[in-house]
């Protein structure tokens, strides 16, 4: 039998001390239970990058050096980003490297090794166009993707980047075949700037009202993180940085593995604050760390969306909450409810709800809640690691470099040593005058949204 879903609520302070001021608490919100649920069937929707940057020819350090030593390697620019081009090779020798495109072909081979006859899928290629290669169909017909694979190398769209059409195509893909009782998401995988970011963004809000969960991939080093990451934090998803093509199917493998395990779709935790209480901002802290848009406020009540729910990786977020100068007594602090879609497919929405209270004492010195504030003190180094790695990229080295120094030690604090070495290590180029590495500032963007990967179940 199913654990049925449970929320936690858990306050930095259950007690708070009468000050007169408006003070500022934490409100931990997890989402548990649901084990042992049946699964949802997937619709899935790939969005490929099927530029002319994907199709150039990848070469070790090694068969590099022997070619640009006998002069073989002429540096060009495709799709925006620098390459270099083979010269005096044959095509029979040329093919011998593999590009981007081979890797996400075999992902696609992958795909239709993880899909059920209940799952649905489509393929949507572009560049500067978007084209349909396989439009919504069953899981069942895993041979027409095992062939998209194939077909991927002779699609000629163009070398510019426009995602928004590739993703406005999908979605009406996804619609075709959209079920209440199953689990939306669109995968994107990219290596370049696209040239149509506020389109995205507008593709990812219909997305998300949709109930669809985006995840992007980035692979290379010149794809454009700062539009990837939102949009996936947007639809609560997942960003993934593919730093080199033999890591596209290790992403793929991790993500449907995570897709299948859906057993509830829709979560939803309603929350109302009463009057002179205030909601400041909330944060993603599980699976990993990320912005979260709580919406607006209608009268102290918001409505914040979940997504989908695999009982294997529970849903946490950190809320700050300004109250007001209260004095002594009792109060009720916030009234939450969880509420999901029914696996069965029923109208009605099962729920949970639960009030918070606090107490307000004078004079005293109240305890913390540890698990809560080592939350709070991971949202603090993933806000400044982020802002420091920003720096770096920008134009004021002095700045950067502090920003980077004090990252570092509030990482150092916590015991993530490596994160803190590699933060050390820009720092130190920039006093040197140098330039920040963009593919090492890349990886710490990513790496720093796992910050809370290590913290244990309550």
């Amino acid at each position: 039998m199913a654990a049925p879903l449970t929320l936690s609520c858990s306050l930095s302070s259950t007690a708070v001390p009468v000050t007169g001021d408006r003070r500022m608490v934490y409100l931990l919100l997890e989402t548990g239970g649901g084990e042992g649920s049946h699964t949802l069937p997937l619709n899935l929707a790939l969005v490929l990058d099927c530029s002319d940057s994907m199709r150039i020819r990848l070469v070790t350090n090694e068969q590099f050096a022997r070619l640009a030593h006998n002069g073989q390697m002429q540096e060009i620019m495709k799709d925006g980003v620098p390459a270099y081009q083979v010269q005096g090779i044959s095509p029979e020798e040329l093919q011998a490297f593999p590009s981007r495109m081979d890797y996400v072909a075999r992902a696609l081979s992958l795909v239709a090794e993880f899909l059920r006859p209940a799952d649905h899928y489509s393929v949507t290629t572009f560049a500067s166009q978007a084209y349909l290669l396989v439009s919504a169909r069953s899981g069942a017909d895993r041979a027409r993707l095992v062939q998209a694979g194939r077909e991927l190398n002779f699609l000629h769209l163009g070398d510019e980047t426009r995602l928004a059409e590739g993703m406005a195509l999908a979605l009406e893909q996804l619609q075709r075949t959209k079920d209440r009782a199953c689990s939306c998401r669109m995968i994107i995988l990219t290596d370049g700037h696209t040239l149509n970011v506020s389109e995205c963004y507008a593709m990812a809000e219909r997305a998300h009202q949709g109930g669809v969960l985006l995840t992007t991939m980035g692979i290379g080093t010149e794809f454009n993180e700062d539009l990837l990451i939102p949009l996936a934090d947007l639809t609560g998803g997942k960003a993934y940085y593919i730093e080199t093509p033999d890591q596209v199917l290790d992403a793929f493998r991790t993500e449907l593995g995570a897709a299948m395990r859906v057993s509830y779709h829709n979560l939803e935790i309603k929350l109302l604050l009463p009057a002179g209480v205030q909601l400041n901002r909330v944060h993603r802290v599980l699976p990993e760390l990320g912005a979260f848009d709580p919406g607006p406020s209608q009268q102290g009540s918001y409505s914040l969306a979940l997504g989908d729910y695999d009982p294997a990786t529970p849903l946490a977020l950190l809320l700050e909450i300004i109250i007001p100068p209260w004095k002594a007594g009792e109060y009720r602090l916030a009234q939450a409810l969880l509420a999901w879609d029914d696996p069965s497919g029923s109208a009605a929405r099962p729920n949970q709800r639960q009030d918070i209270p606090i107490r307000m004492v004078e004079g005293l010195t109240v305890p913390l809640n540890g698990r809560v504030m080592n939350f709070v003190e991971k949202v603090g180094a993933f806000k400044m690691g982020t802002s420091a790695l920003q720096a770096a990229l920008g134009g004021d080295p002095g700045a950067a470099t502090l920003r980077l120094r004090q990252a570092a030690t509030r990482l150092l604090d916590m015991g993530e040593e490596d994160l803190a070495s590699a933060m050390l290590s820009q720092a130190q180029v920039l006093e040197q005058g140098g330039v920040a590495d963009p593919n090492l500032t890349k990886r710490l963007r990513y790496e720093t949204r796992r910050l809370t990967s290590s913290v244990g179940q309550p």
